[in-house]
Formats: structure tokens, C-alpha cells, sequence
């Protein structure tokens, strides 16, 4: 692998071999050298770290590198994008372009991930036919469920899970009946009418490749919102395409690769003028 320090331009900062933790750079005699470039994991951080722009590092896109406007960050704003961003399951039926969902992505690519593998991919479906297949599939999955926990040996398996988990049995099965009825008006309770869908996905086997999928996850939602667009963590989805490999032929998400995460996206039907409250979070302080 090329990796150069251009010296004429170097000013002896030692920067990029203080910030390689992977110790391909070295300070040696009070100069940065690269000693070990096999053990580069192509992070960035010798390129990113230099003032002066010192360092050649061949598996970089010096397209993409660009100097960071300091003067954007601003913590009030990220505050609100936070505090303002809901999940919505209301959207308008207008289409969202490809391009600003490939800016979106292309935006989610810079998110950690674990020894810098990037290894996180996205599958992004738009085609109105496949979203309602998917849509129907979850649904038909639960209204099937709730038909069998209404009789029979089904009653007391309902009855039993009842006793076990409260909270996701009353939540989600008791209300069942009312929305079946609504979903038989047309009303989708899966996908929510959203005109997209994002799949995020990554190898099957993959050391924290769920982390890598939700930190990218996570950041689609925020850019998503601060670009005036919703969306929604469709866990239901998730959940079915872990299990189902027919659901996973219907998105097509390719071999050997599991979802981790699932968001609909699209124009927020309404916008939401105010923020909403939080429990109190559990921290716990240990202090010198």
C-alpha cells in the first residue's frame, strides 16, 4: 500500500503518528515514519489530522476529503435536530428523488464503523408493488397469530405469553381486532404508506455488524429530518426478514447478507411544532 509524507510540506507536527492507533506511524528520532504500513486500517486519521496536508495515503478518495467548516457545528442545532426529529407514520404521496436519497447514504457512509471495515450496505425500495407485498406479509403474519390466540390450544399459549410479557401482548395482539378493521379500509400499519423503504444490511457473520447497520441507522434518521424528510424504525420488518427467508426473496436482500435495520422514508404528511419529554435517563456516576 502507497503511503507517503510528503516532506516539503511536512512541519514536523507529529500528528499523524500521535493519532495511528494502529501504530503504522511511529515517532522515530522526533520524526513521524511509517514503519508499519501493513497494519494500516485505512481509517483516514494521518490524512484527516494533518494541517498541512502532508500525507499521501492511496486507498483515500481525495475527491471526497474536503477541509471541515468548523463554524457549522453548532450544538443548538444538533439539539434540535434531535429533539425535533418523531417517527412518522403520515406521509404526503409526493415521491422522493434517488439523488437525495443516494446523498442521504452516501452521508450514512461516514458513520463508525467497527475496525473501520465498512461493511454495512443498503437496500432501498421504492416500487409501490413490493412495498405492499411486504407490508401485507408482516400484517397477514400478526392478524394470523391473533386469529389462532382467539381459540383453541392457541387461547392458552395467548394466555400464557400474556402472564410472561404484559406490556407487548397488551400493546400490540389485544388491539388487534380494530386494526384489522382499519386495515381492511386500506390503512397500511406496517410500511405506513411511506413511498420508500431503506434496508440496512451487512454481512451475516459478521463482529458488530448490528452496531455498524444502527449507527448508520441513526444517522439516515437525523439527516433525513434536517433535509425535511421522515421517517420510521419499521422493527416489526426487522424482526420478519431475520426469520423469513421468503420476506428476504420478496426485498431481495442478497446472499449471506441480514437486515438490521428497517426505515421508511418519505415528506412528512404534518410537521410536529414542539418537542416531547423523556423519562429521566438511569445514569449511573463513577467519580474519582
Amino acid at each position: 500500500m502507497n503511503i507517503q509524507r510528503i516532506k516539503d510540506r511536512c512541519n514536523q507536527c507529529l500528528l499523524c503518528a500521535r493519532d495511528c492507533v494502529a501504530g503504522a506511524w511511529r515517532i522515530v528520532n522526533g520524526e513521524p515514519i511509517l514503519v508499519a504500513p501493513e497494519l494500516c486500517s485505512r481509517c483516514g486519521h494521518c490524512v484527516a489530522v494533518c494541517p498541512r496536508s502532508a500525507i499521501f495515503h492511496e486507498s483515500m478518495d481525495y475527491h471526497q476529503i474536503t477541509k471541515i467548516d468548523i463554524d457549522l457545528i453548532k450544538p443548538d442545532v444538533y439539539r434540535e435536530i434531535v429533539l425535533g426529529r418523531r417517527s412518522i407514520r403520515q406521509y404526503k404521496k409526493a415521491e422522493v428523488p434517488p439523488d437525495i436519497i443516494e446523498n442521504i447514504l452516501k452521508l450514512a457512509s461516514h458513520s463508525p464503523t467497527a475496525s473501520n471495515k465498512q461493511n454495512v450496505a443498503y437496500t432501498v425500495i421504492s416500487d409501490k408493488a413490493i412495498l405492499h407485498d411486504l407490508s401485507k406479509s408482516v400484517f397477514g403474519f400478526g392478524k394470523s397469530l391473533y386469529e389462532k390466540s382467539r381459540k383453541g390450544p392457541g387461547k392458552v399459549i395467548y394466555f400464557i405469553l400474556k402472564s410472561l410479557f404484559p406490556d407487548n401482548i397488551n400493546r400490540y395482539l389485544d388491539p388487534m381486532d380494530y386494526y384489522i378493521k382499519e386495515a381492511d379500509k386500506g390503512r397500511d400499519y406496517i410500511l405506513h404508506g411511506a413511498p420508500v423503504l431503506i434496508l440496512v444490511h451487512g454481512p451475516e457473520k459478521e463482529n458488530f455488524i448490528n452496531e455498524n447497520c444502527n449507527i448508520a441507522a441513526a444517522n439516515i434518521m437525523n439527516f433525513a429530518h434536517s433535509s425535511g424528510l421522515g421517517t420510521c424504525y419499521i422493527g416489526f420488518l426487522t424482526l420478519a426478514l431475520k426469520f423469513s427467508s421468503p420476506l428476504r426473496k420478496k426485498a431481495r436482500i442478497p446472499k449471506n447478507q441480514k437486515v438490521y435495520a428497517a426505515l421508511i422514508l418519505g415528506y412528512p404528511a404534518y410537521g410536529h411544532s414542539y418537542t416531547t419529554s423523556r423519562k429521566q435517563p438511569e445514569i449511573q456516576w463513577i467519580l474519582a
